[in-house]
């Protein structure tokens, strides 16, 4: 009789008993030699983004562990590895001055990796390393989201997958398997990820209590002062400032393509520099937001920005309305907060500037200066004054004289006076960059008694796949002048009468020209027609880096610049009203998830195998012997059951072995032509085949 009174022991005495620990075993030699080539691999790529100090400490550390695993020797002290742990704490802290930023962070985690991997023995060490390993990969995302790094960042997680496969088999697997193992992992995973990605409800807010980011290291800006001849060292930086793309087909041309950035209304002898905006500033910002439309512009579009500790944003002059930072009275726009990684925004501008910015200026603050004209000067201002009628006309005076003065631009522009910049540039060595020729201009401007200030930012850019975006670098940098004429503010660009073929054509039509030695010649048309419709081999290479390109575009507007907003944008082509976007956000993610478990179990489920017609007709023939309580089993060969039924049946033996003999001809023999008439004849047999006697 059962007791009851122990249900509990009565209850575990029925369930299966515990799985036995499987034996344990070391990791093989090769298999520490290809995670040692991994973590390597981590310490030369924190060359590029961390301190060398830290950098070379954790090589030492990995060459140590790298030695022990070459000569089976027997890792360090525990109190050797304690002084290497508080050594790498404190070289963060000093190097750093604290724990916040992204580089202290993947400082600490690449010490972290080195230091585990020192002091690893067992197969439990070794799985830390390799999760270790996993968050390092994941770290790279805060410095480079590309598509290049994306492609290196999964071999890399596939190859770390693969090492753990090998760590934890006790036999030794084949390289090629552990791969091919870990991609199918990846692969399966990769759907709900992608659901994740989408469809999980992005965060819209700032949080105080999260440690700050590093904007320094690879983000760069325009500077907030001009100084004649630093401008021109940018000319050949070619790294990637923003990209842009307009909406619809009103796309301006190449010479209304300048993309302010920051103006510049304090002149310092021949030096400009940007003045800090004030209250009042902030206050006209909020009140032009409050009355600001993206569809007020002659165009409108979007812009992908890369990692900057600008802040100052481009927008296409002049703006009309912008959906990021405070739009100020100078039409500069303020980020408050730069950020802290590659980011996106919405623009409207047109061709002139806005009404609602035709207010007056304080004339004084715009006619300061402290470059003074010399004698010769003062009888050219004296000149273009004398009988002018209004501001307009003295502008046009001005101009022209730039016009129809053997003035040069120049990459290299030579150094000017110390001590009268403006003089030496004017009427001696008349050779400069953008940032001289509009930093004269605009300081004639006030001498001559006009409002006046400098405006940098961008002219040009690259388009790209037919101008459908358009990539703009910092070699695109430019600087131009900006008068107070008519009660509207007016660019003037000095630079185009100058240098016409860096304003209608852009920077890398400058470069190619440069490169070839004709910049300034007469003989341009020849190296302006290679780089605007290149011909064969230079066809099909400009296609291709254009098709990249594009790619690139794609990749950091839909994935890396994936935000709330482009959240919003997708579920709104979706058709979900923007109000029930966390409702459907969520629901999209379940249904989605619970999918993709079906699908995968579904895949689980035993599958029968196909069978072939002449099984189907071999089935309907042993099932006649069913009414007889005779049943083949699985592991009795054909042969053998018709033995054994022969034996039952003697006088249907003929037709039984008859039977199987055609059968292993059709499912294993080779009847080639006749195989369609044997199969049919085969057919009738068994159809025509009954058993008519009981046994």
């Amino acid at each position: 009789m059962i007791k009851l009174s122990n249900p509990l022991k009565q209850l575990l005495a029925k369930l299966p008993p515990m799985p036995s620990q499987p034996p344990a075993h070391d990791a093989r030699r090769g298999t520490l030699l290809q995670l040692a080539t991994l973590i390597g691999i981590a310490v030369l790529f924190h060359f590029s983004i961390a301190n060398l100090l830290i950098a070379l400490f954790a090589l030492a550390i990995f060459a140590l562990k790298t030695l022990i695993i070459f000569r089976k020797s027997s890792i360090p002290p525990r109190f050797i590895m304690m002084i290497l742990t508080i050594a790498s704490l404190g070289m963060v802290i000093y190097v750093y001055g604290g724990w916040n930023g992204q580089r202290a962070g993947i400082s600490f985690l690449i010490l972290l990796v080195a230091l585990k991997f020192l002091e690893s023995q067992t197969l439990r060490d070794y799985y830390i390393v390799c999760l270790l390993l996993y968050f390092l990969a994941a770290s790279s995302f805060l410095f480079n989201s590309s598509i290049p790094n994306i492609i290196i960042v999964v071999a890399y997680t596939l190859a770390t997958t693969s090492i753990l496969f090998q760590i934890s088999n006790p036999t030794k697997v084949p390289l090629k398997t552990t791969l091919s193992m870990s991609a199918t992992m990846v692969a399966k995973a990769l759907p709900l990820a992608i659901i994740l990605f989408f469809f999980f409800p992005r965060i819209h807010a700032d949080f105080g209590f999260l440690p700050s980011f590093d904007t320094s290291g690879n983000a760069a800006s325009l500077s907030d002062s001009l100084v004649a001849g630093e401008m021109a060292s940018s000319a050949f930086n070619n790294e990637l400032a923003f990209r842009v793309a307009f909406k619809g087909s009103n796309i301006p041309n190449q010479s209304q393509l300048y993309w302010r950035a920051k103006t510049m209304p304090l002149e310092r002898n021949f030096q400009w520099e940007v003045a800090e905006p004030t209250t009042r500033d902030f206050a006209v910002a909020a009140d032009t937001k409050k009355t600001a439309n993206l569809d007020s512009g002659e165009w409108r579009y979007d812009i992908l920005h890369e990692k900057s500790t600008d802040k100052y944003l481009p927008y296409l002059d002049y703006i009309s309305a912008a959906s990021k930072g405070k739009t100020l009275p100078d039409y500069s726009v303020y980020l408050v907060r730069p950020e802290a990684s590659a980011f996106s925004y919405e623009g409207s501008s047109s061709a002139n500037s806005a009404a609602s910015f035709a207010k007056p200026v304080d004339r004084d603050s715009l006619l300061q200066l402290q470059s003074k004209p010399n004698a010769k000067l003062q009888l050219l201002l004296e000149q273009w004054r004398e009988g002018a009628e209004n501001d307009a006309q003295i502008v046009q005076r001005v101009y022209h004289y730039f016009e129809n003065t053997p003035f040069e631009y120049s990459l290299l522009p030579p150094a000017l006076d110390e001590f009268d910049p403006l003089g030496d540039f004017m009427l001696n060595i008349r050779v400069g960059y953008c940032e001289h020729y509009a930093s004269a201009f605009t300081i004639i401007m006030r001498m001559l008694g006009i409002p006046s200030r400098v405006v940098v930012g961008y002219q040009g850019g690259t388009q790209v796949n037919g101008g459908k975006f358009i990539e703009v670098r910092y070699s695109d940098a430019h600087a131009w002048s900006e008068v107070w004429v008519n009660g509207l503010w007016q660019r003037v660009d000095p630079t185009a009468t100058i240098s016409p073929e860096r304003i209608n054509f852009g920077m890398d039509a400058l470069i190619e020209l440069w490169d070839s030695g004709l910049l300034g010649s007469n003989n341009t048309g020849r190296a302006l027609s290679n780089l605007l419709d290149p011909k064969g081999l230079s066809k099909v290479f400009r296609n291709l880096q254009d098709t990249w390109k594009n790619a690139g575009y794609q990749w950091n507007k839909w994935v890396v610049n994936y935000d709330f907003k482009a959240q919003r944008r997708l579920l709104e082509k979706l058709g979900v009203d923007q109000r029930n976007s966390v409702a459907a956000l969520v629901t999209i993610m379940i249904v989605g998830a619970f999918t993709l478990l079906l699908f995968y179990f579904w895949r689980l489920i035993p599958r029968g195998l196909k069978r072939s017609d002449a099984q189907v007709q071999y089935l309907r023939f042993i099932k006649k012997f069913k009414r007889y309580r005779i049943e083949k089993t699985n592991s009795e060969t054909p042969k053998e059951f018709a033995t054994r039924v022969s034996s039952r049946f003697p006088e249907y033996a003929n037709q039984i072995d008859s039977i199987t003999q055609n059968y292993y001809a059709l499912r294993y023999g080779n009847l080639n032509n006749e195989s369609v008439a044997a199969f049919s004849s085969f057919k009738v047999q068994v159809r025509q085949f009954n058993l008519k006697r009981k046994p």
